[in-house]
């Protein structure tokens, strides 16, 4: 197979990160850039670099081959981080994947920020005027990604999309009323219901289940979608830290979320594997009454109180 051959040309350019993603790779063409962008991933130098089609649900943005077409590795760009899209990857890829996140203190093997300040940096007056201009634009379409991405953060009520959402629509209704809609940014939902919002108030296809926690203040998301597709659930130890009067409802719930495949019993907040709605929806809707029964579990307060 030709490098061409698994070429990805479609990107959605409506979608800042994309946009960001396609001046990268327009900036692969001038070698000083991609020996020190490839150099800086501890990758080989003379290796190239291009988007790749999706491959059965799974499309890093950046694929890395060989001269003689190998695959070298694989490149996943964010605005921020996202540990579980990466931890995806991993399992499903043999090859090495390279993280290039929105900010240093993100922990990716290279920030776009770092990318912003080299390009800065670099002695313009050695290059030509088209790749000054070049440069100059993905420097300007970093920055104002990133500023972007920040002013994104905030959480946001649930778009309308969202909640014509199959999986979402559903679940509200099996919790017959239970769910707060309307609740403050710095809200925590009245005990024995739950506070749906979104931190992707940008894109409108995020979700988000939480629950006033009980060893302080503030909430504990149960479930989460992220980009209308990923499920997030969280990991035993975290619900065990934030509800510590519901450990009979954590187990029953914990024992739910392992049936979707996930692993619980890891070091971090949330659960490794994210199930997508396109490809479990059905598994998913057959448990919905489970599910919000687990939900509601959570919210409500221990008999023990």
């Amino acid at each position: 197979m030709s490098q061409t051959d698994d070429m990805f040309v479609r990107e959605d350019l409506g979608k800042s990160e994309n946009r960001v993603n396609v001046a990268l790779f327009g900036m692969m063409q001038q070698a000083w850039f991609r020996e020190w962008f490839l150099k800086e991933l501890s990758l080989p130098t003379d290796a190239v670099v291009y988007p790749p089609t999706n491959m059965n649900g799974y499309r890093p943005d950046l694929k890395v081959v060989s001269q003689d077409d190998s695959t070298l590795a694989w490149i996943e760009v964010e605005l921020g981080k996202d540990d579980f899209q990466a931890a995806d990857y991993r399992d499903r890829f043999c090859e090495p994947v390279k993280t290039v996140c929105g900010k240093r203190s993100d922990g990716g093997d290279l920030s776009l920020e770092e990318i912003a300040e080299y390009l800065e940096t670099c002695p313009r007056k050695d290059l030509s005027t088209q790749e000054a201009v070049n440069t100059e634009y993905l420097c300007k379409m970093i920055r104002d990604g990133l500023d972007g991405h920040k002013r994104s953060q905030g959480r946001g009520p649930v778009s309308r999309e969202m909640l014509d959402n199959r999986f979402v629509e559903r679940l509200i209704k099996r919790l017959n009323g239970k769910i707060k809609l309307s609740l403050g940014e710095n809200e925590s939902p009245p005990v024995g219901y739950l506070k749906a919002d979104t931190t992707d108030t940008a894109n409108n296809r995020g979700f988000s289940l939480q629950v006033m926690r009980r060893d302080k203040n503030g909430t504990v998301a149960l479930i989460s979608i992220q980009d209308g597709e990923f499920l997030i659930f969280p990991s035993r130890s975290k619900l065990n830290r934030c509800l510590p009067n519901h450990q009979a409802a954590v187990e029953d719930y914990m024992s739910l979320v392992i049936s979707f495949g996930c692993d619980v019993d890891v070091d971090g907040n949330n659960a490794k594997h994210r199930p997508r709605l396109s490809r479990n929806l059905d598994t998913m809707l057959s448990k919905l009454d489970e599910l919000a029964s687990c939900l509601q579990a959570l919210a409500d307060r221990p008999v023990s109180q």
